[in-house]
């Protein structure tokens, strides 16, 4: 542990720490990360408490954390993102006394880049519209593939399903999809299969 007692390594150990509890707490799962980041944040604690330290600069690191959490979970805007990164950034530069100022600029710069691209892609995935949203079925226009009575099959956007209705629809026919329920859609005539039907 004497080692985090040097304020250039306990800066690394700072970085690494940062970088895996943003990325854990965008994106959880396995547990894996979280054990890193406690096991990384266990030894900025230690150095923290061991080594002179910028209080205002802890609190706007704290910040930073938090802001940045919350940017890349509630917005895509590079703008808005931009900011919360910037003040985890000048947290981290300024929290140890005696940091070597390059190694506190290249650093700098590789984590903010290093958050910038993979929390924008995790980001990207929270606002991502779901691609099996069956529900917007609804209203669309298919095509009968079998007479359907009771039960039969349609066409939809390329896709065979079951389905039923409350009257004949022959084979062929125009369909509007009135309600989905699992994997069975509910159907009727279109309307310009009826104005045929009718005449």
């Amino acid at each position: 542990m004497t080692l985090l007692l040097n304020p250039d390594i306990a800066f690394i150990v700072l970085g690494f720490a940062l970088l895996i509890t943003i990325f854990a707490l965008l994106a959880p799962g396995s547990g894996v990360l979280e054990v890193l980041a406690l096991i990384f944040l266990i030894g900025v604690g230690y150095a923290v408490s061991n080594l002179p330290v910028n209080l205002w600069a802890l609190f706007v690191l704290l910040a930073g954390i938090v802001t940045v959490i919350i940017a890349f979970r509630k917005t895509k805007k590079w703008y808005f993102i931009a900011g919360p990164i910037a003040l985890l950034i000048v947290g981290m530069v300024f929290l140890f006394l005696g940091v070597n100022p390059l190694l506190a600029g290249f650093g700098a710069v590789g984590i903010a880049a290093f958050i910038w691209v993979i929390g924008h892609n995790i980001s990207a995935t929270f606002h991502q519209q779901p691609y099996s949203d069956l529900d917007r079925m609804v209203g669309k226009i298919g095509t009968a593939n079998t007479d359907i009575l009771k039960e039969g099959s349609v066409r939809v956007d390329g896709e065979g399903w079951t389905a039923v209705s409350d009257t004949l629809i022959p084979a062929g026919s125009s369909v509007r999809i009135l309600q989905r329920n699992g994997l069975v859609l509910k159907v009727e005539l279109a309307e310009n299969n009826k104005d045929i039907q009718d005449s």
